[in-house]
């Protein structure tokens, strides 16, 4: 028969969370935080880094709201790990939030702290928005018919790391300063961000003509409008080819050429490749005999041609993948607070947990983890349990776990503890 006992042993099961704790040591993190935010007021104020990465801590732990961090200051083996003697309270997160919150707070972490992480080998770019519910507080209605968020985020898929956010209110549309948003994204990785990917939302003359007048190059998802349509229609049918899979060649089911089009308002014409497949049932009443696929790009043809066209902007698919483990496994589809201007620095906090897992991940982890999620990393690595042990100088975490499994979880954290910091990859 089981029999459940309490014990005054000093146990966790956030043995793993370590490994975050002293990268960000490793990175300077808190000095970079508190560079980029004031002061406190007073003597007795907390640093922001106490307050940013407190929370980032909880986001990767698995915390569901600011209340969780109860949790954190009851794990004393923990904060004994990390050296650690309290934590701020949920109250004092909220008010530091409305305090510093805002786009005046979601820029300081861009340009103080995460612009510096994420410039380490950028090498392309995607764009794309998310909802987040919010049925509280300042937040308006958005086309899902729920009141909540509607924030813009570009990242890069080829290594995993958000390059900017714009966090807005949810009523708002995705192409409402899109120009500038880019122009964000590039300066928060200046050289390296070379291509815009977007859906529809970017295809309008501002975005096209800007990427032209700036030589960036774009592969933008085209609407169905008139002009596009009339220029498909004239594609001689002999120029329609059959598609491949991208796996082994074989074929798709679909059918793909391309033409070359202009906006209005624009003088820069560009290429429109399109795939089309034909309706299973009866013609589409605007569209025919078949559905279509429309990217706009001006990528040349001697690089990519139309089927590889089809396949870097299927690649879009990795950055919604990207988007949905940010909210989803990070807390982030929910709010915490009723203002706009505190979500909104919570929300960018969200991003810099994100991007302290990427860079773990990829710089002490080994290409294997690359794509798995932070729960995959919470499951292996980050909740593993032990027993804190204090000596005359020192603190031992006696660590549960397989041998195999314990050697390399120690390599790791010596890697960090003693290694010099990782080098930026090569962005040749």
């Amino acid at each position: 028969m089981l029999k459940l006992e309490h014990t005054e042993e000093r146990l966790t099961r956030r043995t793993g969370l370590i490994l975050i704790n002293r990268f960000g040591d490793k990175i300077s993190l808190p000095q970079k935080i508190n560079r980029a935010f004031r002061k406190p007021g007073s003597n007795r104020g907390l640093p922001a880094s106490e307050y940013v990465l407190s929370i980032a801590e909880m986001l990767i732990d698995g915390a569901t709201c600011l209340e969780d961090i109860r949790l954190f200051e009851n794990d004393e083996a923990y904060k004994e790990m990390a050296e650690i003697k309290h934590y701020p309270s949920s109250d004092a997160f909220g008010d530091w939030l409305r305090r510093h919150g805002g786009s005046d707070g979601e820029r300081r972490l861009w340009s103080g702290v995460l612009s510096p992480l994420i410039q380490s080998g950028i090498l392309g770019g995607g764009i794309d928005a998310t909802l987040i519910e919010a049925e509280k507080g300042d937040a308006e209605m958005t086309y899902k018919g729920f009141r909540g968020y509607h924030p813009l985020l570009g990242g890069c898929v080829e290594h995993g790391l958000f390059t900017g956010s714009l966090f807005q209110q949810g009523n708002l549309s995705p192409q409402q300063g899109l120009v500038d948003f880019i122009i964000q994204c590039r300066e928060n990785a200046p050289g390296f961000f070379s291509t815009v990917r977007s859906d529809s939302a970017a295809f309008n003359h501002h975005v096209i003509n800007h990427c032209f007048d700036h030589n960036l190059r774009f592969s933008i998802t085209a609407d169905h409008d008139a002009a596009v349509m009339e220029a498909i229609s004239q594609i001689p049918e002999i120029d329609w080819i059959e598609g491949k899979n991208n796996d082994d060649g074989s074929p798709s089911g679909y059918q793909l050429a391309e033409t070359v089009h202009c906006l209005d308002k624009s003088t820069h014409s560009f290429r429109l490749v399109v795939k089309r497949t034909r309706h299973r049932s009866q013609h589409d009443l605007f569209e025919g005999p078949y559905k279509y696929w429309i990217i706009a790009t001006n990528i040349p043809q001697r690089e990519k041609d139309a089927q590889e066209i089809i396949y870097f902007q299927n690649g879009r698919g990795e950055f919604e993948k990207m988007i949905g483990e940010l909210k989803h496994y990070y807390g982030l589809d929910h709010m915490p607070c009723g203002q706009i201007d505190a979500n909104s620095l919570y929300f960018t906090i969200g991003i810099l947990a994100f991007t302290l897992v990427q860079l773990l991940k990829r710089d002490f982890f080994g290409p294997e983890w690359k794509k798995k999620s932070v729960r995959s990393l919470r499951y292996y690595w980050l909740h593993v349990p032990s027993r804190i042990v204090s000596h005359a100088r020192y603190i031992v975490a006696k660590v549960a776990m397989s041998r195999v499994l314990f050697e390399q979880l120690l390599h790791i954290y010596l890697q960090l503890c003693l290694a010099p910091a990782a080098a930026p990859i090569s962005s040749a």
